[in-house]
This record gives structure tokens, C-alpha cells and sequence, in this order.
């Protein structure tokens, strides 16, 4: 459920997400950049950035960015980041969507 004051999306409600869209430019040089801007003064749980692809039309991967870890507004990628930050990338959501289903609990017979 999305919160019209924020847009902050609640999953089960159990934790909050930010989804931002990152915008692909090109240095001078032809390096690829995105900067992230991160809702820190809504504190969400979960940060999905959105990398867009060169020409800024679809997805190029995501960042599941927990607010734990991230203590800057600001972020700064290129195309290879280092484990600090690539740790938290994923070509597709499925690794978000496996972390927000709910675990079932098997029943004692």
C-alpha cells in the first residue's frame, strides 16, 4: 500500500520502501554515472533504486539499498561500484520479492 503523503509503499505491513529512479548521464569522457538520492528524512527501511539504461528507457538493474547501511542522501555510481555498494545489486526484483513474501510456517502434524 502506497502512502499518498510520502510514497513510501508499506510491504505486508512489516517495512517501508522508497523506489527512485536513476537517471543515466555521461562524463565528458563517456563514463556512465547515475546519482542517487536517497529519502533520508523518511527514513524508509528499503531504498529501490532504479538504474536506467543508457538511453534512460528501461531498467538496467536494481539496488536493494537497506537504510541500515546507507548513512548518505547522496550516492554516486558508475558502471562498477565495488563490493561495498554492488553487493546490493540485482539485475531483476526477484531477490526483493522472495524478501517480502511471507515465510509459511509448516504446520505440526
Amino acid at each position: 500500500m502506497q502512502d499518498p503523503a510520502t510514497d513510501l509503499v508499506r510491504v505486508n505491513d512489516e517495512f517501508t520502501v522508497s523506489i527512485v529512479l536513476a537517471r543515466c548521464t555521461a562524463t565528458a569522457a563517456g563514463s556512465l554515472r547515475w546519482r542517487i538520492r536517497l529519502d533520508t528524512g523518511l527514513v524508509p527501511d528499503i531504498t529501490i533504486a532504479v538504474r536506467m539504461d543508457e538511453v534512460n528507457e528501461a531498467p538496467r538493474d536494481y539496488y536493494v539499498l537497506p537504510s541500515i547501511d546507507m548513512t548518505f542522501g547522496k550516492l554516486k555510481f558508475a558502471k562498477q561500484n565495488g563490493l561495498a555498494l554492488d553487493a546490493y545489486r540485482f539485475d531483476t526484483l526477484d531477490f526483493f520479492y522472495a524478501l517480502a513474501s511471507r515465510a509459511r510456517i509448516a504446520e505440526v502434524a
